[in-house]
């Protein structure tokens, strides 16, 4: 009997490998693609659009990854809090940065509010 419990926590210890090693090869994949993605655009907007998924989807992978091998720790708790922020904070750093280019590209903020003429 006790063999089988041995067996059993082995296969499990196995898959959970199995899965942190997927989880990682896909972020990492992720990341990789974003980085030649931005190396071959050529607008500066084009290249903007590579930063999405490498600040949630590849970091998301990641953190998920050590929450599977580390459960709720301290370790599994800080990586899900570094995923949020990076979720939350990419789009408006994206969104700040092409607004800046527009700005820089004409050389002034066109008003949105319409003046009475």
């Amino acid at each position: 009997m006790a063999e089988s419990g041995e067996h059993r926590a082995n296969a499990r210890s196995e898959a959970v490998s199995v899965v942190v090693a997927v989880l990682i090869g896909f972020g990492v994949a992720v990341e990789l693609a974003c980085c030649l993605g931005v190396l071959v655009m050529d607008d500066a907007y084009d290249k903007l659009h590579y930063l999405g998924p490498a600040a949630i989807v590849g970091p998301l992978a990641i953190a998920v990854a050590v929450v599977v091998s580390e459960a709720l720790s301290q370790a599994g708790i800080k990586a899900l809090l570094t995923a949020a922020l990076l979720i939350v904070a990419s789009p408006v750093l994206s969104h700040a940065t092409a607004r800046a280019l527009y700005i820089r590209q004409r050389d002034h903020v066109e008003s949105t509010s319409r003046r009475p003429g």
